[in-house]
């Protein structure tokens, strides 16, 4: 028998407390302490900042991750206007958020007089973090899967796993663990390399920038559940393409830069 796992984790006076929300929140603050203790011996900045910077960028990320969501779906919210505001149900685009979040960041470190190259370097790998633990978000929700597969694929995932991704009928790829165990791997790669003493500010940004979107390319390439430009084009492909020429644009100058300087 398939047991789907219910999105709902518990009712407090008849309001539903989603799996979604529940695994994104604690998503974002595994990651507050993870940068709490990568700032130790940072002279620039300091958690405070950052804290400052959350309490501005996440409820505008949240809001841009939303609207960048509707607007690629927008024949169906435009007849379930309702709808957009339900997102603890799940819908919000890492895209949209991830544009916000470096907008707020710009103009927050310009006003504060601070290093708004290092500071994104700061915010890399728990941004990278918190993309790998949300994935289980959608996971929950029956999100973010591939093509139909045989059930002998799964002879090697946990059966909650397995159950999950019984969807419309049919079992389909895991295209969500593949993105959450890739990001997962960025994250270790590039706190290591955060310590590294030849590191330039920006390099790290620019290193997840290219691996993340290399990453989503060929995983958006098994999704069937993406957002679409003209009804065939991926929108995640599109971006993840303009993100690798921006991170390889980025990561020249720095480079270009420091060889310059010597």
């Amino acid at each position: 028998m398939i047991k789907i796992i219910d999105p709902v984790m518990i009712e407090i006076f008849s309001l539903p407390i989603r799996w979604y929300g529940v695994i994104i929140v604690s998503g974002i603050i595994i990651s507050l302490i993870i940068l709490n203790y990568l700032l130790q011996g940072e002279d620039e900045f300091d958690f405070e900042f950052f804290l400052d910077y959350i309490i501005i960028a996440l409820p505008l990320g949240i809001i841009s991750a939303r609207l960048y969501y509707v607007i690629f779906n927008l024949d169906y919210y435009l007849e379930e206007p309702l709808k957009i505001l339900a997102i603890n149900e799940g819908g919000l685009a890492i895209h949209g958020g991830l544009l916000m979040g470096i907008a707020v960041l710009f103009f927050l470190t310009r006003k504060r007089n601070k290093k708004f190259l290092k500071a994104l370097d700061y915010l890399a790998p728990i941004t990278a973090f918190a993309q790998a633990v949300g994935r289980w978000g959608n996971f929950m929700n029956q999100e973010a899967y591939g093509q139909i597969v045989n059930e002998s694929y799964y002879n090697f995932f946990p059966e909650f796993i397995k159950n999950q991704m019984w969807i419309d009928g049919a079992y389909r790829e895991a295209a969500f663990l593949y993105e959450s165990v890739l990001n997962f791997l960025l994250f270790i790669i590039l706190v290591f390399y955060l310590n590294s003493k030849q590191k330039k500010d920006g390099e790290i940004f620019s290193l997840y920038l290219i691996f993340y979107s290399i990453f989503r390319f060929f995983i958006e390439e098994q999704r069937t559940d993406s957002l679409l430009i003209s009804g065939e084009i991926q929108v995640a492909k599109l971006v993840s393409v303009l993100m690798i020429i921006a991170g390889c644009l980025l990561l020249y100058y720095i480079r270009k830069r420091r060889d310059f300087k010597k």
